[in-house]
């Protein structure tokens, strides 16, 4: 796996916890943009069978939005991928990308699961290969 692929799924796994968050705040951005004031008093009355399409804009623009939708795809890759997950490897991975305040590094690991560090190497590398496959990457 590329050095830049590696470091980009791992940006998405430290992502995971605030993902939730990062989508909540995109939502809100799309539906409660800012509007100058229009000034809809010009000639005449209004028309009295106009039809409101503004909540389908809404749907529309939150199904289409990119960025949202990359959010939501990054954030259920990893879900899948941690739940389908042995015991293990959560905890690798919980431990390298999750927690808060990093502490162990990849010899405290190996040593915490009673592993060989080049076995907690490949069980996070099988991670990551599993994430970029479900991310189409």
């Amino acid at each position: 796996m590329k050095r830049s692929l590696f470091n980009y799924i791992a940006d998405i796994i430290r992502e995971y916890p605030v993902s939730e968050t990062y989508i909540k705040k995109r939502e809100d951005e799309l539906m409660n943009r800012f509007q100058e004031f229009k000034d809809e008093n010009v000639g005449g009355g209004r028309a009295q069978n106009r039809k409101d399409e503004g909540v389908e804009r809404m749907a529309i623009t939150l199904a289409e939005d990119r960025r949202l939708n990359n959010l939501k795809k990054n954030e259920e890759a990893v879900r899948k991928i941690l739940q389908a997950s042995d015991e293990i490897t959560r905890d690798i991975i919980y431990e390298l990308y999750l927690r808060e305040n990093c502490i162990l590094t990849l010899e405290g690991i190996a040593q915490k699961a009673h592993l060989s560090r080049s076995q907690v190497h490949r069980r996070r590398d099988n991670f990551f290969k599993e994430v970029a496959k479900e991310l189409g990457l």
